[in-house]
């Protein structure tokens, strides 16, 4: 009989310990910067775990680094104000007459906080449970599928110095640097150094394939700064032209951070 219900007991912990293994199998880490397509997102938030962490996300830059430790599926939800004001009474203001108080005031708003609007997610990816720690750059355009696009950001695919071309066209372009021609089909991508030194400019120029011959579509001079890496992002613009629309972000190192004045610098 005891034989039996230890038997049973160890049945019943395996089946409730089965959703706990899951849900850690399902579990990633990744190193993340977002960037808007769209327009700037303000009140938006990235799930962990149960809780959103508030982000802006803006269209002209990255946002700094973030270390993402949750579900494979990382969701962006939007956000509202959980702010509101803390109204003094009457007693309270008589029990503080000692502190002096600022004259005519009454009320004050605390530090505005934002919670889940419990509506669905704006944006969503689901990302590889079998490549270890991830590092990625996130693109997203809210109501366009699943509203994020990821680029690979590991260490050494686009170190600083060099540019990444990121084709969002539905025809193959050519980009032209004075390091040499470099094609990139549609919806691919391709980093290369452009073949200038350190604060000198330098001829770039981006070429459609789908006329004979190429047809120049940007043509333009480049300040090159090895300190910098950029994203060059090309868009089909609206039209049967085959013209483009081209978009740059510029990224760099994080600042280090200043030592405490009692702090001794490195040796």
């Amino acid at each position: 009989m005891r034989s039996k219900l230890f038997l049973l007991a160890i049945i019943v912990w395996a089946l409730a310990s089965l959703p706990a293994v899951a849900q850690e199998t399902t579990r990633v880490e990744a190193r993340v910067k977002f960037l808007s397509m769209t327009r700037p997102l303000i009140e938006v938030g990235l799930l962990q775990g149960t809780k959103a962490e508030g982000l802006a996300i803006a269209t002209d830059m990255l946002t700094d680094e973030i270390v993402y430790r949750g579900a494979s599926r990382l969701e962006l939800l939007e956000m509202k104000s959980a702010s509101a004001p803390l109204v003094t009474t009457d007693d309270e203001v008589k029990g503080s007459k000692k502190a002096a108080p600022s004259a005519g005031v009454k009320a004050r708003l605390a530090a505005k906080t934002f919670k889940p609007a419990g509506t669905p997610p704006i944006a969503w990816i689901d990302l590889p449970t079998n490549q270890g720690r991830l590092q990625l750059i996130l693109l997203v355009t809210p109501g366009l599928g699943n509203g994020i696009v990821a680029l690979n950001d590991s260490p050494g695919s686009a170190p600083l110095g060099s540019n990444r071309y990121l084709n969002l066209c539905s025809f193959p372009i050519v980009v032209r640097l004075p390091s040499g021609d470099h094609v990139i089909g549609p919806k691919g991508s391709k980093t290369a150094r452009p073949g200038a030194k350190d604060s000198e400019y330098y001829d770039l120029q981006i070429l459609t394939k789908a006329d004979v011959p190429d047809k120049l579509s940007f043509s333009g001079r480049v300040f090159h700064m090895n300190s910098v890496r950029k994203l060059y992002l090309i868009s089909e613009a609206p039209g049967e032209s085959q013209r483009i629309t081209l978009k740059v972000v510029e990224d760099r190192d994080a600042p280090a951070k200043a030592l405490p004045p009692s702090a001794a610098p490195p040796k």
